[in-house]
């Protein structure tokens, strides 16, 4: 069995595509057998127009994407499969478009007369070091989908690999079916969807915050987003919070139970819904209104001021409310 090797960056042209075929390691390496080849490339701007926006389609393996300072692209790709002939048919294509934005892709060439080839025995990492103020749209299968140190935003998806976001500005959307998604730093417009895994959530600012689950737990600490929707289907809850000022914040599960603390800012009116209600010995004046609602009331409201409202609603759990001095 041969080693691990490194090769020339090889590409090929057809009009503006440029299909770059190497590797370099998105994280640190594992062992394994087969070959690997490594490759580095740098993707230049225009002279007209800056690099706004990278597209990633990545399906066999990881991507890691990362804010610098620069103006350029800089792409490390690592390829690896069990022997040379299936390690020639990875490839990673660039398309760079003259709007500011470059299309970056992977896949794995065969036909008839090739020999099949597990998913599992091949793989493409990518490393990409962008702008930090581009917007990264970015997909993966399997692999783990990092992105960080970013001011622009962008769009985040994912089959089963997990969702890892850290220090990013501006609207950001992640997806994912199964596999967990982990935003923390997140200073701007953020909604995370995932179908059946968790999603945590620490350190988030901005106008909103959207989060919801089919099956899976959204844990939440130190938000300060002005209104803020968490939903789950089937999964608990757990929130911690800072109101703000003529902020709305809504939690609803419908076989989970809600923990909401919040660190209170103005005035607050509370209201809850579920089998069990706890709003805790801080609230005041607290009632029960038609449809099964609990009510209650945090501070005095000067004139014309509008409080913070908090809505708390699970079908078939228990509600646990508290005050954070």
């Amino acid at each position: 069995m041969r080693g691990p090797r490194t090769t020339a960056l090889r590409l090929a042209l057809v009009g503006a595509l440029v299909g770059a075929l190497g590797g370099g390691p998105a994280a640190a390496e594992a062992p394994g057998p087969g070959l690997v080849e490594r490759s580095r490339l740098e993707v230049q701007p225009g002279v007209a127009r800056a690099i706004k926006q990278v597209s990633i389609d990545n399906p066999l393996g990881d991507v890691r994407v990362e804010g610098y300072d620069g103006t350029s692209i800089l792409i490390e790709t690592r390829k690896q499969a069990p022997d040379e002939a299936t390690l020639e048919r990875l490839h990673v294509s660039l398309v760079p478009d003259p709007d500011g934005t470059v299309r970056i892709s992977t896949s794995a060439t065969g036909g008839r007369e090739v020999r099949p080839v597990g998913r599992g025995q091949v793989r493409i990492d990518l490393l990409i070091r962008a702008p930090r103020d581009a917007r990264i749209d970015a997909s993966v299968g399997t692999g783990t989908l990092e992105v960080k140190d970013l001011d622009a935003g962008g769009e985040l998806d994912s089959a089963s690999g997990p969702i890892r976001v850290q220090n990013v500005a501006g609207m950001l959307v992640t997806h994912s079916l199964s596999g967990a998604t982990s935003i923390t730093q997140a200073f701007g417009s953020v909604d995370a969807e995932s179908v059946s895994s968790d999603v945590s959530l620490d350190t988030i600012g901005g106008d909103r915050l959207i989060a919801s689950v089919s099956k899976g737990k959204i844990a939440g600490r130190r938000v300060r987003s002005r209104n803020v929707e968490l939903t789950t289907t089937d999964g608990p809850i757990v929130l911690e919070a800072e109101t703000m000022l003529r902020g709305r914040l809504v939690i609803s599960t419908l076989r989970g139970d809600i923990d909401v603390r919040v660190h209170q800012k103005g005035a607050l009116v509370v209201r809850a819904r579920g089998v069990k209600v706890n709003l805790g010995p801080a609230m005041a004046s607290t009632a029960t209104e038609p449809g099964g609602w609990t009510r209650a009331h945090r501070g005095v409201l000067p004139g014309g001021a509008v409080a913070s409202m908090i809505e708390l609603r699970s079908r078939h759990g228990n509600v646990q409310f508290a005050i954070v001095e």
